[in-house]
């Protein structure tokens, strides 16, 4: 009787629980986190407008996934109606703060929610990414495609065209040379004015390294011609080497 009681009380509260509008736990955030006009349960909820540090997403939706609490693991579909940045994925929080992402698709525009661009920059940045985990506030595995299409500087003025980022699965037993762990993503122009080959490496600790080569098209106007040439000089073939390197 004493058993089935106890039961009976979990059931009861676990109800409670999964019908609490998420308000109910806002204050559980970190300082950082906002979520403005909460609404549905903590069990199927959304956020009206969600801030984390200077970067706001609208329209945020959750859907919790049961099974995952049976291995002490937090689990949900998320989605974002964002214009800016809309998409959906499939995220867990496992102990010891280790967070797995799956199945994100996403399009993100330019400037918008990314801060690694130049002032002035625009495009679209499409995202499939089959899987990635983080680790100590760090990306520590990452696979799946992005797409940049029309990217287009402003200063000085230029429109570049598409490029892809493919980061493939680790081949078994391969290692990066002199980057233990390293993810490697491999770029390439899908269309435009330029020819772009390059190799980009993340590494554990946030640091990351864009090397490779760009030349321009036979099609290219004067604007990426002359852009080219602040980054020296050609060799025979009328490639220039660059490289990018900083820590996200």
């Amino acid at each position: 009787m004493r058993a089935a009681l106890i039961l009976l009380g979990v059931v009861f509260l676990a109800t409670v629980i999964v019908r609490l509008p998420p308000r109910a736990l806002l204050w559980a955030l970190p300082a950082d986190v906002a979520c403005e006009a909460p609404g549905g349960t903590i069990w199927s909820g959304s956020c009206g407008e969600l801030r984390v540090d200077a970067v706001t997403l609208q329209g945020l939706s959750w859907q919790l996934h049961p099974g995952a609490l049976l291995h002490l693991r937090l689990a949900a579909d998320l989605t974002s109606d964002d214009p800016a940045a809309s998409g959906h994925a499939q995220v867990e929080l496992a102990r010891g703060g280790e967070v797995s992402i799956a199945a994100l698709r996403a399009q993100v525009a330019l400037p918008g929610h990314v801060g690694l661009v130049a002032p002035g920059t625009s495009g679209t940045l499409q995202l499939a990414i089959d899987s990635a985990r983080i680790a100590g506030g760090h990306l520590t595995a990452l696979q799946g495609r992005s797409v940049l299409q029309q990217l287009r500087l402003a200063n000085p003025p230029a429109d570049l065209g598409s490029f892809e980022l493919l980061f493939a699965p680790p081949v078994a037993g391969a290692q990066l040379p002199g980057v233990a762990g390293a993810m490697l993503g491999q770029l390439r122009d899908l269309n435009g004015p330029v020819s772009v080959t390059g190799v980009l490496r993340l590494s554990p600790d946030g640091s990351y390294e864009l090397a490779g080569s760009i030349a321009s098209k036979s099609d290219a106007g004067t604007d990426v011609t002359q852009l080219l040439q602040l980054l020296g000089p050609a060799d025979a073939q009328g490639r220039r080497d660059f490289s990018i390197a900083g820590t996200i």
